[in-house]
């Protein structure tokens, strides 16, 4: 990704820091166990070399440096760095780079002075084991059970401030279709700030009636605030209840869209199916955090996954048991930590046992086991940032631009498509990146990608782990940032739309442009 000066000082900074910390740990390894130094004759003109060729490779890289990010920027029509990107990225890699090393001093000295504790009573590198490990073990039991969950409620009941806020220029509906109105059984206080935003958002009637020149339905949006009910099981069947008041099930679509961590539904997403079907569309919608979905991934792990089952279930065990000649057809959808919970919400039985009839999973996590699973068996012939899994049948993926190929040929009863940009490090990432090269590296890479990305042991890992912060920060089409025209014509091919043209695609954008969303 195109990295701002201060995300690339701080990486710099990092980086910097872990391999002085590797350094010397390696040193005191070596001198703990005895082992024999170079003669004093041979150090000052190793360190000569080591000192000369570091000066040599930083010299290359600040060289350089504005020319790999130019690169990158204008693979995503953005501006070039400014003059100033050097000196910015220097100073605070230098500050934090120096904040870590005192940190890893200040460690060690904590770790030197438990290990000698023991000393009196047990041999000298007996002690010294059992001193440091009596430490690290209660510097971790501290870190998780008070550090860690302080921190945990310090910024969940931060975001929650923020949650109870309106969205500029949001104010209640007035159309019965929408939750939040006056004759839902949510109360528009109860919504939360996203939840707001998604059913003050989107087309009415009025304005796919003017798109399309025919009559259409009022959408229906539904959607659960952590606040209108007190646990996941609550809020679900508070859905299901809103969902039957606004006669949802009598429609052609209905959506369970699992939203990101703050409870943001994109509007670009669902609101081009309202325009594709005339309207005749139901999405619902249940908010699980407030925190923001990288936040809630590492501090709130598995609760995403346990809102969008308990959702999934009890609107598909409703759903099941209505005639299957008049009730909906069933789609799914998530956008980034949303396709975790969506792809994972739903069990077995329902591929077999009335199955639903799609979904559509954007931005998947790196974490996404169905998309793992895909990009880890696919065609050897598919590039990996394209996967093509058996035949295409059940699952497609698809980057920027691509999807207006596809013959809407071969599917089988259930169509799934990934939406994933090539440039997308939360999509991209690997654990295990520090020490191997992903398939994503080679030498045919997606579009977005500089063919300058080199792969580098350990520091391509913290790039892309640092790069997923800022996945968001790019223009529509690239990185986390996804279009409206994909989503548009992801959704053509996944509610088998084969009538819908590129033509039809372009009007909508350019009512898009005109409405700003």
């Amino acid at each position: 990704m195109p990295r701002p000066w201060v995300f690339q000082g701080v990486l710099s900074g990092l980086v910097f820091a872990l391999g002085y910390g590797t350094g010397t740990v390696g040193l005191w390894l070596w001198r703990y166990l005895e082992l024999p130094l170079l003669p004093l004759r041979w150090r000052a003109r190793m360190y000569l070399v080591l000192a000369g060729s570091s000066a040599v490779v930083a010299g290359y890289t600040f060289w350089n440096v504005a020319n790999w990010q130019n690169v990158t920027r204008g693979l995503m029509q953005m501006p070039k760095v400014e003059e100033s990107y050097y000196l910015q990225i220097t100073l605070i890699g230098l500050g934090i780079a120096l904040l870590l090393i005192l940190l890893g001093k200040v460690l060690y000295l904590a770790l030197a002075w438990a290990a000698a504790l023991p000393r009196h009573y047990v041999p000298r590198r007996i002690a010294s084991l059992l001193g440091a490990l009596a430490f690290l073990g209660l510097l971790v039991i501290a870190a998780n059970d008070t550090l860690l969950q302080r921190t945990i409620a310090a910024i969940d009941s931060a975001q929650a401030r923020i949650d109870i806020s309106d969205p500029p220029g949001a104010f209640a509906p007035q159309e019965p279709q929408r939750s939040g109105s006056a004759r839902s059984l949510i109360d528009w206080g109860q919504l939360g700030k996203a939840g707001k935003q998604f059913v003050h958002e989107g087309p009415r009637r009025s304005d796919i009636e003017a798109f399309s020149n025919r009559p259409a339905q009022e959408p229906i949006r539904v959607y659960v605030g952590l606040r209108s009910a007190p646990t996941p099981l609550a809020q679900a069947q508070l859905a299901l209840q809103d969902l039957q008041r606004t006669d949802a099930f009598s429609r052609k679509i209905l959506v369970i869209a699992t939203p990101t961590g703050t409870g943001w539904l994109q509007n670009g997403a669902i609101a081009p199916l309202e325009y594709m079907h005339d309207g005749d569309i139901a999405t619902v919608g249940v908010q699980y955090s407030y925190l923001p979905s990288p936040q809630s991934l590492l501090l709130q792990p598995g609760l995403v996954q346990e809102s969008a089952s308990i959702v999934f279930d009890v609107i598909y065990n409703y759903w099941k048991t209505l005639p299957a000649e008049t009730r909906p057809q069933l789609y799914l959808f998530g956008l980034s930590l949303g396709s975790l919970g969506s792809e994972t919400s739903v069990p077995l039985y329902a591929y077999v046992s009335d199955p639903f009839h799609g979904a559509l999973w954007a931005g998947p996590t790196f974490r996404n086991p169905l998309w793992k699973r895909v990009q880890r068996n696919r065609d050897p012939q598919s590039p990996a940032w394209q996967p093509r899994f058996e035949n295409g049948g059940l699952f497609r993926a698809f980057g920027p631009g691509m999807i207006a190929a596809d013959q809407q040929q071969g599917w089988s009863p259930i169509r799934t498509v990934f939406l994933a940009y090539p440039s997308d490090p939360i999509v991209f990432f690997e654990e295990n990146m520090w020490s191997r090269a992903p398939a994503w590296m080679g030498q045919n890479r997606g579009s977005g990608v500089s063919s300058g990305f080199t792969w580098v042991p350990v520091v391509t890992f913290f790039q892309v782990a640092l790069d997923m912060l800022s996945a968001a920060r790019v223009p529509a089409g690239h990185g986390h940032n996804y279009a409206v025209r994909d989503y548009t014509e992801a959704w053509a091919v996944v509610t088998g739309r084969a009538d819908w043209t590129s033509d039809q695609t372009e009007r909508l954008l350019s009512r898009v442009a005109d409405e700003g969303w």
